[in-house]
């Protein structure tokens, strides 16, 4: 296609998609000023880049308004669950009141164009039977020419790019080639944030996953532990009042445990009975989630007993092996925000880990209860001891100290040694996520397994991806295991290492006094099958000390509560290196 600049008289080529052979052989010239020319490769820049996708459409949208010189333009999205159409963005007049239509699958002309994913040329919109005139009357505008042009990613059709009232009167064919581009390069930014969400949603879910879980394992006070994470989800959702409420077996009633935002002399007073129609009790009841960012409109504000600012409003239920015994209330989002699907499953991951950590807290309580229990301990205890190498004598060339000093019930920290050959040995460090009997027994699992491959595989890296696969079918309750293990080989001098999850370890260099991170990726064992784990190597020069620990070793309390702190870690290691 040939874009032809009048005041410059000038002649710029540009081959235009998928059209550009058709339209050369038929001759067509389309009149393009320099600067459209100019929006659209600004477009196809920013489309490369991981800006806000929102702001790409919105470019997309104006120029192609301005471009087909049209009163306006906008995309619609497709909710790929309910086939529903949403405004996401549009330029033009009374554009604001559009965020809050949805169009119902197959309905207009937009749903139409949806469904046969085809691109629709409409200049008599009031006459067409496809024309869903809802949205007219609410924008309080007369659509009288309309085109339309489907945005499809992997022949799933993603949305749609409309564009209205043509200043000539009608569209035509032309301005199909044109829009097509446009949809091209919309269909390629959301395709793009649709697969960078994907992966963001991932990882946070197993960010917050890990960091629920630490808090269990290092806390066992009810309160203090779940007040840390409705302070977690909190800052998660960017909300000022989160709710953690839990079922009271003898009572009926739902209470909140912790809470953020909601005043403490009122928390003890918040006592649902569960045969109410609050939204907590109906939640828990049906066990299925409630989401809505206008709480009046859907007939439940007045079931709401404390006073809110924002009508948006997220409930779900906390889950004990598929049975719902709580709820996590989110509400009050900060600077307006819109609660999303996305936001909702998010939550309800979350949600699920509260399950697992209340379910793990409330059986370490019962444990302390009862003697017998305390007595089966101190025998695990004993055994997991026996587990562990204390004596070194049988090692050449190197020095080797190992101790472990479990927490007041038996834990699921533990190292292991390996004697390969005369020169050749490999060590594992490990922590099992939780405390008690679950994490010791799946800590005894755990090294057994770790144990099996080491005289097998020799490389760091296939011998966790080996034991990963293992012990993701053996994980019960969403428990996981960080480990660090590594190979020396003496006659090279050479550390090779992985890393799959474990705090940082060490290398402590004599002739530097340096301490040197060794540092690879890997998530923990336990929680995703066919991971991946990177390798490492390192030189080793007489003298040099690795250092390998748990974190329980540098967030020890003292009597002032005071944290010992990796830097006094390493103090200890140069004074009695």
């Amino acid at each position: 296609m040939i874009f032809y600049n009048i005041s410059q008289d000038r002649l710029v080529k540009m081959k235009f998609s998928k059209f550009y052979p058709q339209l050369c052989n038929s001759g067509v010239i389309m009149p393009l000023n320099i600067s459209d020319f100019q929006a659209i490769l600004d477009i196809n820049r920013k489309i490369n880049s991981l800006t806000d996708v929102k702001s790409i459409l919105k470019d997309i949208s104006y120029y192609a308004s301005n471009i087909l010189k049209s009163e306006g333009a906008s995309i619609l999205l497709v909710d790929q669950q309910t086939g529903n159409l949403h405004f996401e963005v549009a330029f033009g007049e009374n554009v604001e009141v559009l965020k809050d239509i949805y169009i119902p699958k197959g309905k207009g002309i937009a749903g139409y164009v949806a469904e046969k994913k085809q691109y629709v040329i409409v200049n008599d919109v009031q006459n067409d039977e496809r024309w869903y005139k809802y949205v007219d009357e609410k924008t309080k505008l007369k659509t009288k020419c309309l085109l339309a042009v489907p945005l499809v990613h992997n022949n799933i059709c993603i949305g749609v790019i409309e564009v209205i009232n043509s200043e000539k009167g009608y569209f035509t064919e032309d301005d199909i080639v044109l829009i097509t581009h446009f949809a091209e390069q919309a269909s390629i930014a959301l395709s793009n944030a649709f697969l960078y969400k994907e992966i963001q949603g991932k990882a946070n879910e197993l960010e917050y996953i890990y960091e629920i879980s630490n808090l269990g394992n290092k806390i066992f006070d009810r309160k203090e532990l779940f007040y840390k994470i409705a302070v977690l989800i909190s800052n998660a959702f960017f909300s000022e009042r989160v709710s953690i409420m839990f079922v009271d077996e003898e009572t009926a009633k739902l209470k909140i445990q912790s809470a953020v935002g909601i005043p403490d002399d009122v928390i003890p007073n918040v006592q649902n009975k569960l045969n109410s129609d609050k939204i907590s009790c109906r939640v828990v009841n049906l066990g299925k989630f409630f989401i809505t960012n206008d709480i009046d409109k859907s007939g439940l504000g007045k079931n709401k007993s404390l006073r809110y600012k924002s009508p948006a409003f997220m409930s779900v239920p906390i889950k004990v092996k598929n049975i719902p015994i709580g709820v996590i209330n989110v509400s009050e989002p900060k600077n307006n925000i819109k609660y999303t699907n996305e936001m909702l499953k998010l939550l309800q991951t979350i949600s699920n880990q509260v399950g697992i950590t209340y379910e793990n807290i409330r059986n370490y309580e019962e444990n302390i209860e009862h003697e017998k229990i305390k007595k089966e301990v101190d025998i695990m205890r004993m055994l997991q001891n026996a587990l562990l190498i204390s004596n070194f004598n049988e090692y050449k060339n190197v020095s080797i100290f190992a101790k472990m000093k479990p927490a007041e019930v038996v834990g699921g920290d533990f190292y292991d040694i390996y004697n390969f050959s005369k020169n050749k040995i490999g060590f594992v460090i490990g922590d099992v996520s939780g405390k008690g009997l679950p994490a010791s027994l799946f800590m005894a699992v755990s090294r057994s397994v770790i144990k099996s491959y080491a005289y097998q595989i020799m490389s760091p890296d296939k011998l966790l991806e080996a034991s990963n696969n293992v012990l993701v079918d053996d994980s019960r309750v969403g428990m996981f295991v960080t480990v660090f293990y590594a190979v020396i080989n003496l006659d090279k001098g050479i550390l090779e290492y992985s890393n799959a999850g474990h705090n940082l370890q060490y290398l402590y260099q004599m002739s530097t006094g340096k301490f040197i991170p060794l540092r690879t990726r890997g998530i923990p064992l336990g929680i995703s099958s066919l991971e991946h784990y990177e390798v490492n190597k390192l030189e080793l020069n007489s003298g040099d000390i690795i250092l390998a620990f748990t974190d329980g070793v540098i967030e020890a309390n003292n009597k002032n509560g005071e944290e010992f702190g990796f830097e006094r870690l390493k103090q200890v290691v140069k004074n009695f290196s």
